[in-house]
């Protein structure tokens, strides 16, 4: 007998297969009708309606994948392939004599029953004969479309590919690259489960998508979708900016609601798009909506152009693609860089409406809504009410195929994933697996208050309210479901399920994840960290102020190429501007008359520049209306320009429209060009007010001074131009002399050397008391690194630079690192130390107990060991048992230097251990001698290495906590800590084992240890890649986690000139920077978090238990609820300090080497890292 597994299996393929069949046959026959209504479904409901009840619409997020019949079960009244008198074919086709269905003359000729006038979809009986399927899909020989073998193979007319691959190209391991969020606007103000955008996991998003705005009829200006939802949301959705200055918040703007049947709204696109004027009219809304509330983006919804059902027409299809010209040609026209976006539909009747690689011309990517794959409105279709999961894999992995028929490349694709589940009453309580049937929507959950839909709060609350619950894990379909209340069944993602989604879609190349709706997760961002491999914690908004909204503080990406290898072609013929051309790679910017023609002529030479090196505005400055006086020319660019060249005669465009081509008759013109992203060189540079708070008026501590300016101030004081650290801007000065100030303009060149300055402000008296006449000014002009650092990768680790540092033996019995104590003397006959071999620590120690020592307040030194636990192949070998089940490594993600990430991979049972694994004690083994010395004095450890007594009875450094002392008294008395504590035999015997498996064990620190992990007690244990085991085991030591002085070395030979290895050390210096992110990363996953709580849970009954058989150990427990928090708070804070403080010694090195190679990189890498420290805390701590 076939098991459950195969029977599923065998299942699934049968339904994927019958839905693409009845999916052609149905869409065939309808002739342009629509498919079966869809209700309108509460996960995409927009706002609040009278009386409290909510408008709800299809497809969490966008709209409904599955409004197409498909499916295994169908009735026969239905059958596509039989007809009758009184029966037509339910497909369209003609109904011939025999009383079968189909297109050809057999059918639709003599005897014909009914239809007879019908026309194939495709093919030779086609209405346009040879007429192919939308999307290329497979034309059958009876001209059904479809993808399915009956399609695709014998008798196949065009596009016979069954199973067509995805374009190569993409990049692998991207899935995560771009994580967008779209935020349900009414959530704002919903009455449960309230969510503003501060309370989004804005951290681990690098895009956040209001939804929705309208488009208000005839003047087709953005809007609010109604009256409740004010427009002061859109400010608010913005500010998070603050909080992640590298998130970039889109609008969108459509939606199901947008479109639905018998609204004002719904006419909207097609009749913007439709023609040019009204592109033009709403693109230039748009930009103007983007600037005023400072959306970085737009995001269309169009749900669906062309589709009937939803008030479409043929037109939209290429009218579509024109609006997203005119919006990309319009967004490229405006000084700053907006996204442009668009969402598509799963199912091939809405998609089929889309002109993919048009409209992917213009836009950034298309977000693929791959959720709502079923639903309740399947009753209404072929497939029928059966129970199905909304998110399988295997039917939205067919779904994409129709994309790679089109030649979209998966990189261009961003994958939808459902914050929440569809829901269904089981008919038959009995029948709980997918293909069963259902009655109904599941009942409406207390916060959706819709059935047949629970949001992922909503979710867990049953799971925590009905603890028995036995979920159900398709590992094929990459889905769970469970019933719960007798006959209620529901189908969703966790982190399982996320993993094998996420492990499809890097593999596939798709270019980032898509969440519908990021508002509709619970407050501990159980899904958000279900996608993401770990604990997503919420970001402390508490210290952040809003960023000052002016031309001098606009946070973006520093970039900047301000024109070089410009040049004015003076050895060019004179030519007519609409014959003028460059040289290939070139780009034409402007003319320059040089001579040329009259003053009113256009004749002239060109201007070229490397194409995309500077901005697309080129103006000629310095004629009589812009600076010059009585035929005197003084051509000075504006802040935000880059001086191109010069010239007496100018040209075009000029800013002097009556006289653009006059002749200096003193003076030069100079042409100036819109530096490409200017504002964006300014991140974070401000010039210092007036009069400061508390008197200051100078630059902040994590900024430089790079200029000053006087004048401006009405009490004389003088300001400073302050920028970060990091800032792309350098060496900046005023030109320009008074009194004439001629010539203030930044150069290119100057003594043979190439300056790349910018103009990033002009004033009057600059630097000086000496003014300029004639209304002149100044202009600061600095230099600027003309490119974005590209992302510094960084291959070298902790165990490549000494593999000691990564070995799991390389402690003494005191816990320090052997490294450290080497280092500390030379006196290795006082220590009595041997290193241990890097082939026994590999073949022989792992696992092996290790010994601990610490002093008492009564001078006893305390040896204890720790209990064997699993090697890497003994942890696979339990998981192959059962005795272990979280089958996940954490490995390092990436090599990127500033983002290093740690994510939890899958690793299969049947193969060994990954490659560099260690196992990990998610609590520290150490922790045990740590408290019992703790306990024991009734004090801290201090954050800092301990010490160790030498043989001759001498403490060296901190050999017993000298930190603060606890808040509760000493635990325990001499004799405990003498003849208890450490004793075989010191707890009577009889006592209930520490879990089933473990033997008995009377001595209290074997219990102890036991609690953390053994080999009869593996489940707390992770498998965790061994450079960032290693740097968690040196931290939690207080440990540096590189020596000072070899740390030093590595930063000066970064910056030698005379070292060809430069890179090696910057990736040397990086190291324990990135372990550090990794670690702390690590920490905050979810199954780690699960464990680590249940090791600290678990000791501290032990301890109650040795309380209570021990007369002498009274305070055990008490003080180990004091000990553990505070011990990893100070680890954490330790650790924090130490990145904090070699990022700036790093920041003051790179400074004092302004020019140095990979300086911008390194800059770059420590910034990211930077932002992520806050986050460094463990999970006590929360």
């Amino acid at each position: 007998m076939a098991s459950f597994k195969e029977r599923r299996s065998t299942f699934l393929s049968l339904l994927s297969l019958t839905f693409f069949v009845l999916l052609a046959l149905y869409i065939g026959g309808r002739n342009g009708s629509s498919p079966v209504e869809v209700p309108q479904l509460h996960a995409r409901s927009e706002g609040l309606a009278t009386g409290g009840s909510a408008p709800v619409s299809p497809a969490a997020g966008n709209a409904p994948v599955s409004s197409v019949p498909h499916g295994l079960v169908r009735r026969q009244e239905d059958d596509p392939y039989t007809c009758g008198p009184g029966r037509p074919c339910s497909n369209g086709a003609c109904c011939g004599p025999s009383g079968n269905c189909g297109y050809s003359p057999a059918y639709c000729g003599d005897g014909c029953q009914s239809n007879c006038d019908a026309k194939a979809e495709c093919g030779q009986y086609a209405a346009n004969p040879g007429q192919t399927c939308k999307l290329n899909a497979c034309c059958s020989q009876h001209g059904f479309c479809g993808t399915t073998e009956e399609f695709c193979t014998d008798g196949c007319q065009s596009n016979c590919i069954l199973e067509p691959q995805p374009p190569g190209g993409s990049p692998k391991g991207a899935a995560l690259d771009k994580v967008i969020g779209y935020y349900e606007g009414w959530s704002y103000r919903s009455p449960c489960n309230q969510k503003s955008p501060s309370d989004l996991p804005l951290k681990e998003l690098t895009h956040l998508n209001y939804a929705f705005v309208f488009i208000e009829p005839e003047t087709y200006q953005l809007v609010t979708m109604d009256m409740e939802h004010e427009d002061d949301l859109w400010q608010i959705t913005v500010d998070a900016k603050q909080y992640n200055p590298n998130l970039k918040v889109y609008v969108a703007v459509g939606g199901w609601t947008f479109s639905d049947n018998g609204t004002v709204t719904q006419p909207l696109f097609g009749e913007i798009a439709r023609t040019q004027a009204n592109r033009q009219k709403f693109a230039d809304g748009v930009v103007k909506f983007l600037n005023k509330y400072g959306f970085d983006g737009l995001d269309i919804d169009w749900e669906y152009p062309g589709a009937g059902d939803r008030g479409g027409h043929d037109e939209d299809t290429p009218n579509f693609v024109l609006l997203m010209k005119t919006l990309r040609n319009t967004f490229d026209a405006s000084p700053r860089r907006l996204g442009l976006t668009f969402t598509i539909p799963s199912s091939f009747w809405y998609l089929r409406w889309f002109d993919m690689p048009g409209l992917l011309q213009y836009a950034d990517w298309t977000n693929l809504m791959s959720y709502d794959l079923h639903g309740t409105w399947d009753e209404h279709n072929p497939i029928g009410a059966i129970a199905q999961a909304h998110t399988n894999l295997t039917e939205i992995k067919l779904a994409t195929q129709l994309l790679w028929r089109v030649g979209v490349k998966p990189e261009q694709v961003v994958l939808g994933y459902g914050f929440y589940g569809r829901a269904f009453e089981l008919a038959d309580p009995s029948c709980k697996t997918p293909g069963c049937p259902f009655a109904g929507g599941a009942k409406k959950g207390p916060c959706s208050n819709e059935a047949g839909i629970l949001m992922y709060y909503e979710i867990q609350a049953i799971l925590k309210k009905y603890p028995n619950l036995d979920p159900v894990f398709d590992e094929e379909a990459a889905v769970k479901y469970v019933t719960w209340d007798n006959n209620q069944w529901i189908s969703y993602d966790d982190a399982d399920t996320f993993a094998l989604k996420l492990d499809w879609a890097n593999e596939m190349g798709f270019g980032g994840s898509m969440i519908w709706a990021v508002d509709t997760d619970d407050d501990k961002y159980s899904a958000m960290s279900g996608l993401m491999g770990y604990q997503v914690s919420h970001i402390d908004t508490t210290e952040v102020k809003a960023l000052a909204m002016n031309d001098n503080n606009v946070a973006e990406t520093l970039k900047l190429e301000n024109g070089d290898g410009c040049q004015i072609m003076k050895d060019y013929d004179c030519t007519q501007l609409a014959d003028m051309t460059c040289p290939d790679g070139q780009e034409l910017v402007a003319y320059d008359r040089n001579g040329c023609g009259s003053e009113d002529d256009t004749q002239g030479v060109p201007v070229c520049c490397p194409t995309g090196s500077t901005g697309k505005k080129c103006t000629w400055r310095g004629t009589p209306k812009d600076g010059g006086i009585w035929g005197d020319c003084n051509g000075q660019c504006h802040a935000g320009e880059t001086k191109i060249g010069d010239s007496r005669y100018g040209g075009g465009s000029s800013a002097d429209e009556k006289w653009p081509l006059k002749k200096c008759a003193r003076g030069r013109k100079v042409l100036c060009c819109e530096a490409n992203d200017w504002k964006q060189v300014v991140d974070g540079c401000y010039w210092t007010p007036c009069v400061g708070s508390s008197g200051q008026t100078q630059c902040s501590g994590n900024t430089v001074q790079l200029a000053t300016k006087k004048g401006s101030c009405f009490n004389g004081a003088e300001q400073k131009y302050c920028c970060p650290w990091d800032t792309g801007l350098y060496e900046c000065k005023w030109r320009g002399s008074a009194p004439d100030c001629v010539g203030a303009n930044c150069k290119t060149h100057e003594d043979g050397k190439d300056l790349f300055e910018v103009q990033v402000d002009a004033h009057a008296g600059g630097s000086s008391w000496n003014l300029c006449s004639w209304d002149r000014k100044k202009a600061l002009c600095c230099q600027v690194r003309v490119a974005i650092p590209e992302p510094l990768t960084c291959e070298i680790d902790s165990c490549d630079i000494d593999y000691d540092l990564c070995s799991q033996t390389n402690k003494d019995e005191w816990g320090n690192d052997l490294e450290r104590r080497g280092i500390a003397t030379a006196d290795e006959d006082d220590q009595g130390l041997a290193i241990v071999s890097r082939d026994v620590d590999l073949e022989k120690r792992d696992g092996g107990k290790r010994p601990y020592k610490w002093v008492t307040s009564f001078g006893l030194v305390v040896l204890q060991n720790s209990l064997t636990y699993p090697s890497p192949q003994g942890y696979m070998r339990r998981l192959r048992e059962g005795q272990i089940e979280l089958a996940r490594a954490w490995m390092v993600r990436s090599q990127n230097c500033g983002s290093p990430g740690v994510e939890a991979r899958r690793i299969d049972p049947a193969q060994g251990a990954p490659d560099r694994t260690q196992v990990e004690h998610t609590i520290p083994l150490v922790t045990v001698s740590r408290f019992g010395s703790v306990a024991e004095h009734g004090r801290m450890w201090a954050p800092r290495p301990a010490g160790y007594i030498d043989r001759r009875g001498r403490e060296i450094g901190q050999a017993h906590p000298a930190g603060s002392y606890t808040d509760r008294p000493a635990a325990g008395n001499e004799n405990f800590w003498r003849n208890v504590w450490n004793n075989a035999n010191g707890l009577p015997p009889g006592l209930p084992p520490v879990t089933q498996n473990s033997p008995e064990q009377r001595r209290p620190v074997d219990r102890l240890y036991e609690a953390l992990g053994s080999n009869s007690n593996a489940a707390h244990f992770t498998l965790l890649q061994d450079n960032i085991n290693g740097m968690k085991g040196r931290v939690e030591i207080f440990n540096a986690p590189m020596a000072q002085d070899r740390f030093d070395t590595f930063l000066e030979d970064a910056t030698d000139p005379s070292n060809d290895s430069r890179n090696v050390d910057i990736m040397s210096f990086m190291a324990p920077l990135r372990e550090l992110v990794g670690m702390f990363q690590y920490l905050r996953a979810s199954d780690v978090v699960t464990r680590i709580d249940a090791g600290a849970a678990a000791v501290h009954f032990q301890l109650q238990l040795i309380e209570l058989h021990s007369p002498d150990s009274q305070g055990l427990s008490a003080l180990w609820n004091e000990f553990y928090p505070e011990y990893f708070r100070l680890v954490s804070e330790f650790a924090r300090t130490w990145a904090g403080d070699r990022i700036r010694q790093i920041r003051e090195h790179y400074e004092a080497h302004p020019n140095n190679e990979y300086r911008d990189e390194v800059l770059k890498a420590l910034k990211v890292i930077e932002g992520d420290i806050p986050k460094w805390k463990y999970p006590s701590e929360d």
